[in-house]
């Protein structure tokens, strides 16, 4: 497949870019990547998503320069390359993208692991939670559950599914309560979505790991458990690779999330002022309502109560067990309430809108 230059372009970013601000090309694309270039257009680097990530769990301030990540030893083709030659690299260099240049080290093109092999179907399942009532989003969700709110044009379980769906993960169990008849007759088995899809009911409010446990028959590998009201770009791939590559029992998808107190902090030793910040910035780790678990995670969730899955966290980081942590890079919006709701609306149309045109022709 050839990109169109001006595709191309939106993947340029100079040394000189935040890694904040470049994180934002990469959300906008949607190809897990940027191209670092000089004044000339002249390729000098390459930052892919994990690049990013492996920078943040390191510290590194997000408005450092990009050039201070980037892979200034990047792997490219000329012009002239043989498929066997995009295959060889493939297959022995763990890239996902090859950058074509020209003579001039100017990118003409941009191969694509997952476009240059065709996708192969993966046996592992995704848990999407869809049963919440979704209370701080009413008056919406009086008459329609949640995960079946529209955001742009369809419902944001559909995205998700979508999501997944995109990085081979077709195979979807559902889990209900509130209004499911409603969910089980718009998706029923998922074909007419190209996905496989199951249904786990809760009788009575099990919580986020109680539900998982009534999916036991189906989760002999390694799984996702997702919320059902989250909107995000999120690498799957990357992420279930992540948690197998690290060999944790959970990984927790993570986000970065910035607080500014609006006055000026005071730091106090006795009755005497020892220092002041103006409106200091706070970093924190949050979690993004998306995680791997290996099945065995299964055994300790206790039948037919409720559980959360931040109990089952707590008890596997008791037990000194690998608990890891995923940041999200991507986009990402937790549609939690009405503010939430209205953003992800005016935000769907730049970071989907161009998947459905594609998808379209």
């Amino acid at each position: 497949m050839n990109m169109g230059i001006q595709e191309i372009i939106r993947l340029f970013v100079t040394p000189e870019n935040s890694i904040r601000s470049t994180m934002e090309v990469i959300d906008r694309s949607g190809r897990a990547f940027a191209l670092v270039v000089d004044e000339d257009q002249r390729l000098m680097g390459t930052v892919t998503d994990g690049d990013i990530r492996r920078a943040i769990l390191k510290g590194q301030a997000l408005e450092e320069p990009i050039g201070s990540i980037m892979n200034e030893n990047f792997i490219f083709v000329s012009q002239n390359y043989s498929r066997t030659l995009v295959e060889t690299i493939f297959l022995k260099k763990n890239v996902s993208q090859l950058p074509v240049l020209d003579d001039d080290m100017r990118v003409v093109n941009i191969i694509f692991y997952n476009e240059f092999f065709k996708k192969i179907s993966k046996e592992n399942w995704a848990v999407i939670m869809a049963g919440g009532l979704g209370t701080r989003l009413q008056p919406l969700t009086r008459e329609v559950p949640k995960p079946m709110l529209k955001v742009g044009a369809k419902p944001i379980i559909e995205t998700i599914i979508e999501q997944l769906k995109s990085y081979g993960y077709s195979n979807i169990i559902l889990s209900l309560n509130y209004k499911a008849d409603m969910i089980m007759n718009y998706f029923q088995d998922g074909m007419n979505f190209g996905v496989n899809i199951k249904y786990v009911s809760e009788k009575k409010r099990l919580g986020t790991a109680g539900a998982i446990r009534l999916a036991k028959e189906y989760l002999d590998k390694p799984f996702f458990v997702i919320n059902g009201d989250i909107l995000t770009k999120l690498n799957f791939e990357q992420f279930m690779q992540f948690h197998t590559n690290n060999r944790d029992i959970i990984t927790i998808g993570t986000k970065q999330y910035e607080m500014q107190i609006p006055y000026g902090v005071v730091n106090i030793k006795g009755e005497s002022v020892v220092e002041l910040k103006e409106k200091p910035r706070s970093s924190y780790f949050i979690s993004g309502g998306m995680y791997c678990l290996d099945p065995e995670t299964i055994d300790h969730i206790p039948e037919d109560q409720y559980f959360d899955i931040t109990q089952l966290i707590s008890k596997y980081i008791a037990l000194n067990r690998r608990v890891g942590s995923f940041p999200i890079t991507e986009y990402w919006m937790d549609i939690g309430q009405m503010d939430d709701y209205n953003q992800a609306n005016m935000d769907y149309e730049n970071m989907f809108g161009s998947e459905e045109c594609a998808a379209k022709e």
